[in-house]
């Protein structure tokens, strides 16, 4: 919403807002000018509505003037604030309408004086009935829904005759080919007696080939299956055997070792015995 939306739609509600608080407070100013109006126009809502409807009608006037006023001042709040704006200037249109019928009646003015001055403010809220219309239709800018339902009918009718067009000369296209197509056809039939019988052979032939292509995968499947268990059977024996040569090797290194150092060890005793003996004698002898 614009400033300058604004501020007019604000100047506009003012007036109905204090109207309407008026009418809600002191309601007995403006029963005298609102009975004529009611006593007429009440008989015949409740005639002509529903009865489930005519019912909750209240025919005391003050009470149809504090409605009137709480109308106005709601239809005024949501000019003015700009939500709902639309349906609150609907609802001021509305209630202008009564309002300006009841209050200035310059046809039943007495003096001339006083038909002048009603003529004027039943002028005035002419004009402001017009004011609240133009609110009442003011999309700020936006296509409103009646331009939409108007533009979309408009669309609609190109395209409904683009279609027609399109249409006849599919038409017209459609009987040039029709000749040539029924021609084409009993051609299409002669070779389509020959090429089915040679598709049949085809398909035919071709069910077996696969037949014998999924039988002979299967026997490879198998095959390999159990040349792959040969293959670990064999390899398991290798690992025994393998393992049954390594223990021996094991055992015979072991063995040369034990024996390697009882010989050492023999070797390092009997080199002591004669180093003994050598000390003994060279001691023996110092002594003599």
């Amino acid at each position: 919403m614009t400033l300058v939306r604004a501020v007019g739609r604000t100047m506009l509600s003012s007036y109905f807002v204090l109207s309407g608080i008026r009418a809600i407070r002191r309601p007995e100013e403006f029963v005298p000018d609102a009975e004529p109006l009611t006593d007429r126009l009440v008989p015949a809502v409740k005639r002509f509505a529903p009865a489930e409807v005519a019912g909750f009608i209240p025919e005391d006037t003050a009470l149809l003037v504090r409605l009137n006023g709480a109308v106005q001042v709601a239809g005024g709040l949501a000019l003015a604030t700009g939500k709902g704006r639309r349906f609150g200037a609907g609802l001021l249109a509305l209630s202008l309408v009564p309002t300006t019928i009841a209050r200035h009646p310059f046809w039943r003015a007495g003096s001339q004086d006083e038909k002048v001055h009603e003529r004027q403010q039943f002028v005035k809220n002419v004009g402001l009935l017009g004011g609240v219309i133009i609110a009442a239709r003011d999309t700020e800018g936006k296509p409103g829904l009646v331009w939409r339902a108007n533009e979309g009918r408009e669309l609609a009718v190109k395209r409904t005759r683009k279609a027609r067009k399109a249409a006849k000369k599919a038409l017209k296209q459609n009987r040039r080919s029709q000749t040539a197509t029924a021609a084409l056809g009993t051609g299409f039939a002669a070779v389509s007696d020959v090429l089915g019988d040679a598709v049949e052979e085809v398909v035919t032939e071709g069910r077996k080939a696969r037949k014998q292509a999924a039988k002979r995968a299967e026997q490879a499947r198998k095959d390999g299956l159990k040349r792959a268990e040969e293959a670990r059977k064999a390899a398991r024996k290798s690992a025994k055997k393998n393992k049954k040569k390594l223990q021996k090797s094991t055992a015979a290194v072991q063995q040369r070792a034990l024996e390697a150092a009882g010989d050492a060890g023999k070797n390092v005793r009997k080199r002591a015995e004669d180093a003994r003996s050598q000390l003994g004698e060279h001691i023996q002898l110092g002594s003599n």
